[in-house]
């Protein structure tokens, strides 16, 4: 069974190595981008991305074979060690039946994204056996503006082979107390939903399972939950971390908030939970964690903290 899959960690990133930058998704503002780019020589790194990373097709940074295209050579080329996306928002779904799974697998490296990405990270994991990152993208996070944090934690968890340790912040709360240790899975809800009953149908059983969300109103946010209860999703995982789920609102005119929600749905489910983890959407100038998923992490919820028990990647 996949879930219990021998996990295949990248290469570490060092200074002078080169990043290759895909856009598997929405189309980006170029000055975003550009910033980005300059950001990560200033920290000491090549960056490498082909000229058809501008295109633009509907809303999306070109045709989906073109945006497929763009990743599998940037599996395939060795001098690239890791890969960073430049925008989220839409399409990395449909760039998924153009991709090589042979040449992916063959090449392991370091891939980052969120959000959108999100089915990217699943498909890697489950058909590539990769440790991935849940982090930021080049375009909305990588820049002078962003928290020094973000980037600390991104260089941290990419360039040292040590686990990452102890993760406490303040926003973290308790929804349900204990105690946990599994492999950590998950994402976008909203993109974890659009892959079930799929062949890139998300694995629970066993994990610990981060979740997050941005801009969805309350009534979507339990729609899906209930949606994954009913999916069996919730059975058997063995703890919960919740993002912020930024920007998501309440036009019910009910004075429930999400956290109502999420008691509610995860009411009969005795396991850990927390509740404000910063990785993934946020306001500008706050803190966005990069997670990585397929290693041993466990959450603490009596202590309000996320512990990262295994390194993310190799010497």
């Amino acid at each position: 069974m996949w879930t219990r899959y021998k996990k295949i960690l990248p290469k570490r990133l060092k200074k002078g190595d080169t990043i290759g930058i895909v856009a598997p998704a929405c189309h980006f503002i170029p000055k975003r981008f550009r910033e980005g780019v300059k950001k990560l020589k200033e920290l000491g790194y090549n960056v490498r991305y082909e000229p058809a990373i501008f295109k633009k097709y509907w809303t999306l940074a070109g045709k989906d074979s073109v945006r497929a295209r763009q990743i599998n050579r940037m599996f395939a080329d060795r001098t690239v060690r890791a890969i960073l996306c430049a925008q989220a928002g839409y399409g990395s779904m449909r760039t998924l039946p153009y991709l090589d799974r042979r040449v992916i697998a063959s090449n392991p490296k370091i891939f980052v994204g969120y959000s959108d990405i999100t089915v990217l990270l699943h498909y890697l994991q489950r058909n590539a056996r990769m440790v991935v990152f849940h982090g930021p993208v080049v375009s909305g996070e990588i820049h002078e503006k962003t928290n020094p944090k973000t980037l600390e934690y991104l260089i941290n968890v990419l360039s040292r082979p040590k686990p990452l340790g102890e993760i406490t912040t303040r926003g973290i709360k308790r929804l349900r107390p204990g105690k946990a240790t599994g492999q950590l899975t998950g994402g976008n809800l909203s993109l974890i939903m659009d892959t079930i009953g799929t062949p890139y149908d998300l694995k629970t059983d066993g994990k610990i399972l981060f979740l997050e969300d941005v801009g969805e109103d309350i009534d979507s946010i339990d729609s899906c939950l209930v949606h994954l209860k009913l999916a069996g999703k919730l059975r058997k995982v063995k703890g919960i971390i919740f993002g912020r789920m930024k920007d998501c609102v309440n036009f019910s005119g009910s004075r429930y908030s999400i956290k109502d929600v999420l008691r509610n749905i995860l009411g009969e489910i005795d396991i850990p939970v927390v509740y404000g983890f910063p990785s993934g959407h946020r306001r500008s100038g706050e803190l966005n964690i990069t997670l990585p998923l397929g290693l041993s992490v466990t959450v603490d919820a009596d202590n309000r903290k996320v512990i990262v028990n295994e390194p993310a990647v190799r010497s």
